[in-house]
């Protein structure tokens, strides 16, 4: 079965030049992506598989661990490539995971591949970059961010800039800082989902909070939160101990 390999540098030239060396090198891989658009990736991503990826680490808007953040789970193996990131090659050394250092020299390229092939019948690839990207998270070096689907594309959101997330029947809006507001075709039961890691709070049928951002709780009119953007959010009573609990907290 033909090995599927993708490409992804946000250099142009760095792209064709290390597709020129895998071509050369193992002329049976089939580049299935090239790119230097990470969103772009992602959308191929969703529909087809390949086997292995070349990834840069360094690059703008979203860098290596980020783009792998946007992943539960890998389904690929991954081959590192950096230009000068001195904590990226500390990182790789110390989980031995695979990389490859700019400009790309054929030989190393050659080592670095041979041993993936003859390592790749095990997991413990993919599980070591799963362990890595945790790492990188708990010692904040990795932003916290998510994947949106929008009408064009792809978006990517800072969770600490989303203030509340509201249901429109099969799509939700995200209201963000700066009264910015986006619409994606996902419900808020499959957005809480992936915020629930980040401490968000479901306080009614409709509305998915981040806590951070609530100002006031009012005990009038059924019970209801204001948010820092003045925006007056229903709390359902199943919530309501909950809510109050979350202002005790604050206050200590």
């Amino acid at each position: 079965m033909k090995i599927k390999v993708g490409v992804i540098d946000d250099e142009q030239y760095s792209v064709e030049s290390l597709v020129l060396h895998i071509n050369k090198l193992f002329p049976d891989f089939e580049i299935a992506i090239k790119c230097t658009r990470p969103t772009k990736a992602l959308e191929f991503l969703k529909t087809d598989n390949i086997d292995l990826l070349f990834l840069d680490v360094e690059m703008p808007r979203m860098n290596g661990f980020e783009f792998l953040d946007q992943f539960e789970i890998l389904p690929f193996d991954v081959i590192f490539i950096t230009a000068y990131s001195q904590y990226a090659l500390q990182a790789f050394k110390a989980n031995a995971i695979n990389y490859l250092l700019k400009p790309i020299d054929e030989q190393e390229l050659q080592e670095v591949v041979e041993s993936w092939l003859a390592a790749k019948t095990s997991l413990t690839g993919k599980k070591d970059i799963e362990n890595l990207l945790g790492e990188l998270k708990k010692q904040g070096i990795l932003n916290n961010k998510i994947a949106v689907p929008i009408t064009d594309g792809v978006e990517f959101i800072e969770v600490t800039k989303i203030i509340y997330c509201q249901s429109q029947n099969n799509y939700t809006y995200i209201y963000l800082e700066e009264d910015k507001e986006v619409l994606i075709s996902k419900t808020l039961k499959e957005v809480e989902k992936v915020l629930d890691n980040y401490l968000f709070v479901r306080v009614h049928q409709s509305y998915l909070i981040n806590p951070n951002y609530m100002q006031k709780y009012i005990r009038n009119d059924g019970g209801y939160v204001v948010m820092s953007n003045g925006k007056s959010i229903p709390i359902s009573n199943t919530k309501k101990k909950l809510i109050t609990e979350l202002f005790e907290t604050i206050r200590k």
